[in-house]
């Protein structure tokens, strides 16, 4: 299995981040239409380059735009993540309190780093039937070859980067 286990991070990291996602609503998001078996509705927000779901034009997000202080912060983190592995992103999701159930990222092109913060316990992910902690502890993995899901046992409050 090619997964690969980036440094820890110190708490500390993501405090200015969680702060400011604390002053702000997540947008519940409808994806019965194309995700079959996640949450009907879920708390998800995308950052960086995207593309328009229904205008299809490829462009800095409208979240990216909307939050530029967020957007900044993130870019912060995934620098002090990506950068000593050489690994570039366009684009990160943020999940706050989703547990996705299996399936692979069919979308997506290539590896992904996740990593998850925030005042919680459980919710860990399970990749190809094996489980690691992704609290601080950033995972680098081909989400569109290997199923992966969340345990089901999630107290407090999560959220989750994914580079991509």
């Amino acid at each position: 299995m090619d997964i690969t286990f980036l440094s820890p991070l110190d708490k500390l990291v993501f405090h200015s981040l969680e702060t400011m996602l604390s002053k702000i609503k997540i947008q519940q998001k409808s994806l019965t239409s194309n995700r079959r078996g996640f949450p009907e509705r879920h708390r998800a927000i995308t950052f960086g380059i995207a593309t328009g779901r229904f205008n299809n034009i490829t462009g800095l997000s409208h979240h990216s735009r909307k939050y530029p202080h967020i957007y900044e912060e993130i870019l912060k983190i995934g620098k002090i993540i990506c950068d000593g592995i050489g690994f570039e992103f366009k684009s990160i999701h943020l999940n706050n309190n989703v547990i996705c159930p299996k399936h692979k990222d069919t979308k997506n092109v290539g590896k992904s780093v996740l990593v998850s913060f925030g005042d919680y316990s459980g919710a860990n992910i399970v990749i190809e039937d094996d489980i690691y902690d992704a609290k601080y502890n950033p995972i680098l993995f081909d989400g569109s070859k290997l199923e992966h899901w969340n345990t089901d046992d999630l107290i407090g409050n999560k959220y989750s980067l994914v580079f991509f």
